[in-house]
């Protein structure tokens, strides 16, 4: 007869892999929302202008 294999239950809990994204990511978009933000303005000042 064949005994069931014995387990053991694991000491720590389990984590994502660290994929190196983290301040970079953050970093990017910062820079993103700033581009969208100034070229919003941009837009905005030359539509303004061509009206006048």
């Amino acid at each position: 007869m064949t005994e069931p294999p014995t387990t053991t239950p694991p000491t720590k809990p389990p984590t994502l892999p660290e994929t190196g994204a983290g301040e970079r990511t953050l970093i990017a978009s910062g820079v993103t929302v700033l581009l969208l933000v100034c070229g919003t303005i941009l837009y905005r000042r030359g539509r303004a202008a061509s009206r006048r």
